[in-house]
Parts: structure tokens; C-alpha cells; sequence
């Protein structure tokens, strides 16, 4: 891990909804933008950061256009001018060919293959949520649609936040930093860090992480949904 000169917190946010999301389709390496309510949930967490006098020192998030919709809204709810950074690392895990289908098919193939019918009955048979995330990269229906695994995902976005923790540290002071990521790879890089997940993560999910300055990593929150109803969304 990249050597950090002092803690930095992360506050780290799933995209909010989008076109695929409320079609409910596959969506990883494939992309649409945000539905009006995925703008508004973004916008009203900024609001309730601005509120919370939440101040952050940088602003990185995948990139998608989903990624940068949502982190050019939360800043415009913050009143906020920091500038976007993109990194490859934190846009979300590749689904292969399943991209773009709907989510039933890819799950109903990832339950055959554990030989259960639901998440909870996969939970209930001792597999956890990350292991059904596993099954979608061996279920690729056509592998020449190259696919992450879990594996994979959580190395590359651990590599990014060690990268971006290590850019914005500073000596004697704890900045935080907004990033604005994927729920399955949100999910990977709080597997782990060592939470324990039985549900996947909200579009609008709020999760904090403290780097220590000696490159370790805690989970401090995870998947917190009420920061939008702070910040005025009545959904």
C-alpha cells in the first residue's frame, strides 16, 4: 500500500438512479445517465453535507457519466467549487455479456449455480452477498465480454482510494475527500475492509472509511440511506 503522510476520511457515494437502474438492467461497464429522481437524491445529500458543515478537500468518482452526474450534483447542492477528478479504478465491476439485460436473468443464473432460489436462501445456506456477486463472472454468457470478479474489482478500487488517500493527506489534520463509485464495487471494498453485507448497496448510499496514516483502513458507516431525507428529498 502507498505510504500516507497522515488519516484521511472517505466519504464514499453510490450513484444515484439511473435509466437502467429503473429499467432494471444490467449496468456496469455499460452506462446511462441519471433519472430526475437520481439528480435530485445527489443534489439533496449535498444539501445535507453543506448542512452538517461537512467540508471536503477533493472530489474524485468513476468514469461514467453516471459517476460525474451524480458528483456534479452533490457539489452543486454543497454550493461547492471543487473540480471532478476521474479515475478508471472507481467505476464499476464488468459484467460481460450480461451487460445490458435485464438483472433477472443474471441472477436467476447466478442462483442455479449456488443451487438456491433467492438471496436470502443463498445467506440462509451460509454463502454471503459477495459470493452471489462472484457467480456473475463465472455465468458470463460470452467471455468475449471479458468480466470482473470480486477479486478484481475490490484490488483495482482499493488501489485508487490508497492512490487518492496518499494524494490528499496531509500532516496534523484529517481532510475528508467525497468519491463517488458502484454499488457492487462499493460492496467489494467494504467486504474487504471487513463489514459484513446483507444487502446490496442504495443508489444515494453514503459509507465512510478512515485511512490511518500508517495505511490501514476502518469502515466507520456504511450504506447510510438518510442523508437525502436531511437534505430535503421526500421521496
Amino acid at each position: 500500500m502507498t505510504e500516507a503522510k497522515g488519516p484521511v476520511e472517505i466519504y464514499l457515494v453510490r450513484h444515484g438512479e439511473t435509466w437502467f437502474n429503473k429499467l432494471d438492467r444490467v449496468q456496469g461497464w455499460c452506462g446511462t445517465p441519471l433519472t430526475p429522481r437520481g439528480f435530485a437524491v445527489a443534489q439533496a445529500i449535498g444539501r445535507a453535507f453543506a448542512s452538517a458543515g461537512i467540508d471536503f478537500t477533493a472530489a474524485y468518482c468513476g468514469d461514467m457519466l453516471r459517476h460525474h452526474e451524480t458528483m456534479t450534483s452533490l457539489l452543486a447542492g454543497m454550493g461547492s467549487g471543487l473540480q471532478p477528478i476521474s479515475r478508471f479504478g472507481l467505476r464499476e465491476m464488468s459484467f460481460g455479456a450480461w451487460e445490458g439485460m435485464p438483472n433477472k436473468l443474471m441472477w436467476e443464473a447466478a442462483f442455479r449455480e449456488l443451487g438456491v432460489a433467492s438471496v436470502q436462501e443463498a445467506l440462509d445456506a451460509g454463502h454471503t452477498l459477495l459470493d452471489i456477486y462472484d457467480v456473475f463472472s463465472r455465468t458470463n454468457p460470452d467471455t468475449d465480454y471479458p468480466s470482473d470478479n470480486v477479486r478484481q474489482a475490490a484490488d483495482r478500487a482499493l488501489a485508487t482510494l490508497d492512490e487518492i488517500a496518499a494524494a490528499e493527506a496531509v500532516p496534523a489534520a484529517t481532510p475528508r475527500v467525497l468519491v463517488v463509485s458502484s454499488g457492487v464495487t462499493i460492496a467489494c471494498i467494504l467486504d474487504r475492509l471487513g463489514a459484513e453485507l446483507t444487502a446490496p448497496i442504495h443508489n444515494g448510499g453514503v459509507s465512510r472509511l478512515l485511512r490511518g496514516e500508517h495505511g490501514d483502513w476502518a469502515v466507520l458507516d456504511h450504506d447510510d440511506v438518510s442523508w437525502a431525507e436531511r437534505g430535503g428529498w421526500q421521496g
